[in-house]
């Protein structure tokens, strides 16, 4: 009889690393794993990766850096996290002091009811550190997120912004 080990799915969320029972996590998406962590700011919107809200980000190499990379966290099967680092919504914040891009989001008055509001927020925050990115953030980094209260002037506005890299 040979014992065999538990396989697990290793990755990082928020700066915290997480350890999964792969049989625990199988036919289950990123999306249903990050919510029931309690962390419940990207949504599900239309199940098939089309509305935004879903968005989360991959930090991914890019030439000798990295940059970040938004993903469908709703059609994502969780052991496709494994070696990732994910941050969501929640992770952008530090000390109590909303991100950039959150700020620039409020300021903007680019949030009504807020259901779509993560989905923007974590395109703009993959925009604002985009490597090769001069002068104001690309408003086509927003496509695929949709909005139905607020319309989409507010947001769009939220592009203007010139954001300081860090």
């Amino acid at each position: 009889m040979t014992d065999t080990a538990a396989e697990t799915i290793e990755f990082v969320v928020n700066g915290a690393r997480v350890c999964v029972d792969a049989s625990g996590a199988a036919g289950m998406n990123l999306l249903d794993f990050l919510r029931a962590r309690g962390l419940t700011g990207a949504k599900e919107g239309c199940a098939e990766g089309e509305c935004g809200a879903w968005a989360v980000a991959f930090v991914a190499p890019f030439r000798s850096a990295s940059a970040y990379r938004v993903v469908n966290s709703c059609l994502l099967p969780v052991a496709l996290a494994a070696g990732q680092e994910v941050i969501t919504v929640e992770g952008l914040a530090s000390n109590g002091t909303l991100a950039p891009s959150q700020q620039a989001m409020a300021r903007a008055g680019g949030s009504q009811c807020g259901y779509c509001t993560p989905g923007f927020v974590m395109s703009l925050f993959a925009e604002q550190y985009r490597p090769d990115r001069t002068g104001p953030c690309d408003p086509l980094a927003m496509a695929g997120n949709l909005c139905r209260c607020t319309g989409y002037r507010p947001i769009r506005d939220v592009h203007m912004f010139r954001f300081e890299r860090p």
